[in-house]
């Protein structure tokens, strides 16, 4: 008889799932947080190394043509063009090609921006344009 008053509770109440779940919230927002900065340094890596295979497109545009100067209808220079515009978020990538000389920049997701040009140089610089083929200057 006491069998059959003594019910069994299955289960979770409202309030048990929505402690839970304001934990889990909690912590996802910790993790997200905590993962900007990675996320940044990952973008940054992901831009130069697409810049780095825009100069192997020029090197080779120019071991063909002896010129720099139609690198930018290579597919694979547009390729990697199209990488560096997406990851970088804003688009803009500087790129001028001449009959022996190139420069290409573009900001990187952290701060200032990378440039590479046809003296080999590859650093952070604000200097390509289109007088000026030559980043380190």
């Amino acid at each position: 008889m006491i069998q059959n008053i003594v019910r069994k509770h299955t289960g979770f109440t409202l309030v048990e799932l929505l402690v839970v779940i304001a934990i889990i919230g909690l912590l996802s927002t910790i993790v997200l947080v905590s993962f900007g900065p990675i996320r940044d340094q990952a973008k940054d890596t992901a831009i130069k190394a697409n810049i780095s295979q825009m100069r192997l497109a020029a090197e080779i545009q120019y071991n063909s043509a002896s010129s720099y100067e139609d690198t930018d209808t290579r597919a694979d220079y547009m390729s990697a063009l199209v990488a560096v515009e997406s990851a970088n978020g804003t688009g803009t990538v500087v790129d001028f090609f001449d009959v022996s000389e190139f420069c290409i920049q573009s900001p990187l997701a952290t701060s200032g921006s990378w440039c590479v040009d046809s003296t080999g140089y590859m650093g952070t610089t604000a200097a390509c344009d289109g007088t000026n083929y030559n980043c380190a200057s």
